[in-house]
């Protein structure tokens, strides 16, 4: 089944909570504000908005994660699910959206399209595609969908929700989190990907993993990505070796940082090969 469709874009288009376990993944369904609820499904987050006309659901996770989050969306709110706005293609983030795809008109980056179906991308193409930033009118509520550039993938849209105004926004902000492993072998990319996310308006920012944040788990991430990338070029400006670098380098005002430990040598490894 599919909508029609009330949307305006800038290029052209081409407190509670339920809490399930099944097996060894634990999903919750909890309310960020207002008509805003957040659903955690294991160490992967999506945000789901119930309007008067429907729910909009961001990221489909996977077929099971969608199956259980359309089942739980129809007992507890009376509502089918009439939108599916996904971040990227990435398949641990966009996989399993044909479960939604019978009501849901799914919206996403025109260079989602062409992931679906390959290794790692998203199992169902979208119905309406836009190239910069498009704006979707639905149920009382505003969508603005925001493309942020190539870097962590090259189909990345960051999502914010009116009037609650809560941001939608995966993998290249994870408030007090590093980010993850060697990701940041596109950390130029990156890096412009968050500057797009500091220059948008809202109060509240739902991960695609850790805990919610604010506009300052931006600047704060964006200070690391722009440090971390400082000190690596230093050290290959100096003649450095990957395994001196990752052996000299350090970031201490991020120690308290999840995965700090773990992730920071990766971090660096990832930087190393933007750079050299």
């Amino acid at each position: 089944m599919r909508h029609s469709v009330c949307v305006f874009a800038v290029a052209a288009i081409t407190a509670g909570g339920a809490h399930a376990q099944s097996g060894d993944v634990t999903r919750n369904l909890t309310e960020v504000t207002g008509d805003v609820w957040r659903f955690d499904n294991n160490f992967h987050v999506s945000m789901v908005v119930v309007t008067d006309e429907g729910a909009v659901v961001t990221d489909p996770i996977n077929a099971e994660a969608a199956t259980w989050l359309e089942t739980e969306i129809r007992d507890r709110f009376g509502k089918e699910v009439t939108y599916m706005l996904p971040s990227h293609s990435h398949g641990d983030h966009g996989s399993g959206g044909e479960v939604l795809g019978d009501t849901a008109t799914i919206i996403a980056h025109e260079n989602y399209q062409k992931a679906v179906g390959q290794d790692f991308g998203p199992t169902t193409p979208a119905d309406i595609l836009f190239s910069d930033k498009l704006s979707l009118e639905h149920g009382g509520k505003t969508f603005e969908l925001t493309y942020v550039g190539a870097g962590h993938g090259d189909d990345m849209v960051v999502m914010v929700v009116r009037p609650e105004n809560v941001a939608f926004v995966v993998d290249i902000v994870s408030p007090k989190r590093l980010p993850y492993r060697d990701s940041t072998s596109a950390i130029d990319g990156i890096i412009g990907q968050v500057q797009v996310v500091s220059g948008l308006d809202f109060d509240i920012l739902v991960p695609g993993h850790s805990g919610n944040g604010t506009m300052e788990d931006v600047t704060e991430t964006l200070a690391y990505l722009e440090e971390l990338k400082s000190k690596v070029k230093a050290e290959l400006d100096a003649g450095k070796s990957l395994e001196e670098i990752v052996a000299t380098v350090s970031m201490p005002d991020y120690e308290g940082w999840a995965n700090y430990a773990e992730w920071l040598p990766l971090n660096i490894e990832g930087a190393v090969k933007a750079l050299e």
